[in-house]
């Protein structure tokens, strides 16, 4: 009996593991990056970051569309810091509106997440060439 419970137990952990969570869907249903967006995350890498031409092995994620009708699009790059130092891989999470920029959050927890899709981002890299 007590057999049973341990399997009847472990059998209902690995299915909640295996559940959808509120993202998995979202994240499913996205969709890659339009031009205009991709210019737009350009022309504000170059107002915000303090060595944008320093950018190297940037990537962006599809767009996500979420429930509220929000959107989500998640970059990741390198680039060096005030000391002149790469300081690896970082990722950024951006909250979109109507087409349009409103927020970001460095590390955001929906970038970090092993569904999300990635592909290269050359319009940010080229920043490097445009010294």
């Amino acid at each position: 009996m007590r057999l049973i419970a341990v399997l009847a137990c472990g059998i209902s952990l690995l299915s909640a593991c295996s559940s959808p969570d509120k993202y998995t869907e979202v994240i499913a249903a996205s969709q890659p990056p339009s031009p205009a967006l991709k210019a737009q995350i350009v022309t504000g890498a170059k107002k915000l970051l303090f060595d944008p031409a320093s950018i190297k092995d940037a990537e962006i994620s599809n767009v996500a569309t979420f429930p509220s009708g929000g959107q989500g699009v998640c970059v990741r790059a390198d680039s060096k810091n005030v000391k002149g130092v790469y300081v690896g891989p970082q990722i950024m999470g951006l909250a979109m509106r109507d087409g349009k920029l409103i927020d970001g959050t460095l590390n955001h927890p929906i970038c970090n997440r092993i569904d999300v899709p990635w592909q290269p981002f050359p319009e940010l890299n080229a920043l490097a060439r445009r010294k």
